[in-house]
């Protein structure tokens, strides 16, 4: 049975009301991490931005074109964009540039400089770009004067004439800085989210009956919460399933595997010896508050016909064993969401070789807020 209920909880399905809960609790990392990720994203892309970014330059000179008539009277427009490109690049005006540049190559001018027909084929745009501000402006300067004398001895052009030249800038990439940051979040803000769910694929904590019920082959109980209020029903419910667990015995063991036995015992017994099959008395205001935290002059009190004897995991010895045996069985305390299910085992091993009976389980020092919407 213990190898059916174990692959049983193995291949046991997601809690997606329970995942969500957990993931509440998580939120917060989720959220730091994210803000952490938006930050460094923000941090890396400047530094890159400033260290890895190309200096470069750039000038731009608008040109004015008039062109000439032929021999029928008819004006030449046979200039475009690529032909000007190719022209800037041959003889008869790289000859003219280069003059005004000594100590410069010919492929040097050609490759800084490109020139283009944007929409108007009279207007001209030419770009210099290179790594050195003195470089491009003198390029610059040097294709405006290359131009303008090369439409004096063309017959296709009467006049180019410079309508702006801007003077060299530094080339700059765009701002990305928002994306950047944007994207340092999602990846973090993801990454968070896979740890979790990995985390929660991982986590063999216990938060509900139905826990205890799919991973061992013993009774869940009931649920001690931390501050448990009367209003709420797991201390009736508690109560209810030990009253007949236990039939006309009014004595039991506890292990407390979160090592507060002592605690726990007063807990129960305090809600044992109470009137009523709610776990309260009958006395006590609807709207009054019940507290599982013992007041010290609750301690001296006289017992009543409940006794709870307790054990706590880290000092269960052959000792302990033996009253266990006497006793007729124990009850075992998981804590709430934490993740004992190693050393749980390792205990129940244990009692199985001891002869003690496992009577059931009880969760205990639940939250009552998780408990709530769970159940909700």
């Amino acid at each position: 049975m213990k190898k059916e209920m174990n692959e049983e909880y193995l291949n046991r399905g997601m809690d997606l009301k329970r995942l969500a809960l957990y993931l509440q609790k998580k939120i917060w990392l989720v959220l730091m991490l994210a803000i952490l990720g938006a930050t460094c994203g923000g941090i890396v892309y400047q530094v890159v931005r400033s260290m890895k970014m190309p200096v470069e330059y750039e000038a731009v000179s608008k040109l004015y074109i008039s062109f000439g008539h032929d021999e029928s009277g008819e004006v030449y427009q046979y200039y475009n964009g690529y032909t000007w490109n190719d022209l800037l690049d041959t003889d008869p005006i790289l000859d003219i540039v280069m003059t005004a540049l000594p100590g410069y190559e010919r492929q040097q001018v050609q490759e800084a400089t490109t020139a283009e027909i944007l929409s108007d084929i009279r207007l001209l745009t030419v770009t210099v770009k290179g790594e050195n501000e003195k470089f491009v402006r003198e390029i610059q300067s040097a294709m405006e004067s290359g131009l303008r004398e090369f439409a004096r001895e063309s017959r296709e052009l009467d006049q180019i004439e410079v309508v702006r030249s801007k003077a060299p800038e530094r080339v700059y990439w765009d701002d990305r800085t928002t994306a950047a940051c944007i994207t340092g979040a999602v990846i973090l803000g993801v990454l968070a989210m896979l740890f979790i769910a990995f985390g929660y694929a991982l986590d063999e904590s216990i938060y509900v009956q139905e826990d205890i019920e799919k991973k061992y082959p013993f009774k869940a109980l009931g649920i001690l919460t931390r501050n448990q209020k009367g209003l709420q029903p797991y201390a009736g419910e508690l109560k209810a399933n030990i009253h007949y667990l236990m039939g006309e015995k009014r004595r039991f063991a506890i292990l407390d595997m979160d090592n507060h036995g002592d605690m726990r015992k007063l807990e129960l017994e305090r809600l044992l010896n109470r009137e009523g099959t709610d776990g309260f008395s009958r006395n006590i205001q609807a709207d009054e508050e019940f507290s599982w935290h013992i007041p010290s002059d609750e301690v001296s009190e006289p017992k009543g016909e409940w006794e709870v004897v307790a054990f706590n995991e880290n000092v269960l010895g052959e000792e302990e064993c033996r009253k266990i045996r006497e006793i007729g069985g124990v009850i075992i305390l998981l804590p709430f969401g934490t993740d004992t299910g190693r050393k749980t085992s390792r205990i129940l091993s244990f009692l199985r070789n001891q002869d003690c009976q496992v009577l059931g389980m009880v969760i205990e020092q639940a939250d009552e807020e998780f408990l709530n919407r769970y159940f909700a």
